[in-house]
C-alpha cells in the first residue's frame, strides 16, 4: 500500500490536525493528489491581517485564526524604509505600500508562501491629505491575472503584470468603497449609494452600471445602514445591513436583506436586475473595510452557513493604562450576523480582545488561505 492509498477519512482526520498550520499543511498537500484533495476544505477559513502601532515597538504585523483564535507573527517582504501599510485579500495576496523617499512603493505579496512582485509606485497625489500628511484610510484593491486595480476613495487605476506605470479606469470622480475582480470584469462599488460600475478588464471601458434595488429601510435604521457587493463567478449578492459599531452590539435585532442578480446580464449590455433573497445558503460572507466575498460553510471548516463575519476596528481610550494619562488608539473585533434570526453575536475573546493598537493604527483585513495563485 501507498501513501495514496490510505483511507480517505484518516487522510481527513490528519489534514483537520494539521489545519491550523499552513505551512505544515502544505508539506502534507504536496505528497499525493489524493492528500491534497482531502486537505482542500480545511484551507477555506479566512484569517484577519491585524496591522499595529505598539508604544513598545513599531509596526507589527499579525494574524489572527478565526479556527483556533491565535495570534501568528507576520513577516512581509517589501515592507521596510518608512511608514508601511497593509491590505490582505481572499485571494492571499497583500498590497503593502511603503511611503518613504517621496515615493509610494507598492508590492503584492503572497504571504503563505513569501512570494512577491514589485508594482510601479503608486502616484504622490494617490492618498495624500490637505496636508501633505499619507492617509490610506479609503483605500481599497483587488488583483486578478488581468492585473491589479486599486482606488484611493474615487475612481482607480489598473496595472497589468510587467507594466511600468498605473492607469485611469472608470469614472475618476465616482466614489469607490470596495473593488472586485472576476471574471474579466472589475466591479467598482460604492457603498453610499449602493452603485456598481462594471469595467472591462480588458479594454478597461466601463460596461454596466448596475443600480440598487429599491429598499424601505425603517427611518431610525436610515443612518446606520450599509452595503456590500459579494461578486461570485455566477451570481451578485447585495447585502444591506445596520452596522455594527462596537462589540458589545451583541443579541440586537439588525437590519439586513440580501439581494441576488445575474452578472450574465452585462456581458449582454443590460444592468441586472436584483430579487430578494432570504439568506445565502450554505455559505458565510466574510466583510471588512476593503470588500465582501463568499466562503462554503461545511462540517469541515468550521463556519457558520447562512451568516456574515465582520471584521472592524472602532476607537477607544484606555483611562487605566497609567494614572498620568489617557491611552488613545485602536481595538479590533470580529462579529457574527445570523441571516436566521437578525442578529449579532461578538467573537472578540480570547487573543483578539486582547489587542491595543497605539494611536490611528489600521484596519484589519480579511486574509484567505488559498495555495492556488
Amino acid at each position: 500500500m501507498g501513501w495514496s492509498d490510505l483511507p480517505a477519512d484518516l487522510v481527513a482526520a490528519i489534514a483537520d490536525r494539521l489545519a491550523t498550520e499552513l505551512a505544515d499543511l502544505a508539506r502534507f498537500r504536496s505528497v499525493c493528489r489524493p492528500w491534497r484533495s482531502g486537505s482542500e476544505a480545511r484551507l477555506r477559513v479566512p484569517r484577519l491581517l491585524i496591522p499595529m502601532m505598539s508604544y513598545e515597538t513599531s509596526t507589527e504585523r499579525l494574524v489572527w485564526s478565526l479556527a483556533d483564535d491565535r495570534l501568528r507573527e507576520a513577516p512581509l517582504a517589501g515592507a521596510r524604509g518608512g511608514h508601511s501599510f497593509f491590505f490582505a485579500s481572499h485571494h492571499g495576496w497583500i498590497l503593502t505600500v511603503v511611503a518613504g523617499d517621496g515615493d509610494l512603493r507598492a508590492t503584492l505579496v503572497y504571504h503563505f508562501t513569501g512570494v512577491s512582485e514589485q508594482l510601479p509606485p503608486l502616484p504622490s497625489s494617490f492618498c495624500c491629505d490637505g496636508g501633505g500628511k499619507v492617509t490610506l484610510d479609503g483605500l481599497s484593491w483587488d488583483w486578478s491575472p488581468q492585473g491589479v486595480v486599486v482606488s484611493p476613495g474615487k475612481g482607480a487605476l489598473f496595472c497589468r503584470p510587467g507594466d511600468g506605470s498605473w492607469r485611469s479606469v472608470g469614472c475618476p470622480s465616482a466614489a469607490v468603497t470596495s473593488v472586485t475582480a472576476c471574471d474579466g470584469a472589475l466591479y467598482l462599488f460604492d457603498r453610499k449609494t449602493r452603485n456598481a460600475t462594471v469595467v472591462d478588464a480588458g479594454t478597461l471601458a466601463v460596461a454596466a452600471v448596475i443600480e440598487p434595488p429599491a429598499l424601505e429601510i425603517p427611518r431610525w435604521e436610515r443612518d446606520e445602514v450599509e452595503a456590500n457587493l459579494v461578486v461570485c463567478p455566477h451570481e451578485l449578492i447585495l447585502l444591506v445591513r445596520s452596522k455594527l459599531h462596537h462589540p458589545w452590539c451583541t443579541g440586537w435585532p439588525r437590519f439586513c436583506k440580501a439581494f441576488r442578480a445575474d452578472p450574465r446580464a452585462v456581458t449582454g449590455g443590460r444592468s441586472p436586475s436584483w430579487s430578494e433573497v432570504a439568506g445565502i445558503g450554505d455559505r458565510a460572507v466574510f466583510v471588512d473595510n476593503l470588500r465582501a466575498f463568499c466562503v462554503g460553510a461545511n462540517d469541515h471548516n468550521g463556519l457558520r452557513r447562512n451568516c456574515v463575519y465582520e471584521a472592524s476596528s472602532y476607537h477607544a481610550i484606555d483611562d487605566d493604562y497609567d494614572y498620568s494619562f489617557d491611552r488613545y488608539g485602536r481595538m479590533y473585533s470580529v462579529a457574527v450576523l445570523d441571516f436566521a434570526n437578525h442578529t449579532t453575536e461578538s467573537l472578540s475573546f480570547g487573543s483578539l480582545v486582547k489587542l491595543w493598537s497605539a494611536g490611528d493604527g489600521q484596519c484589519s483585513s480579511w486574509l484567505m488561505p488559498s495555495y492556488t495563485y
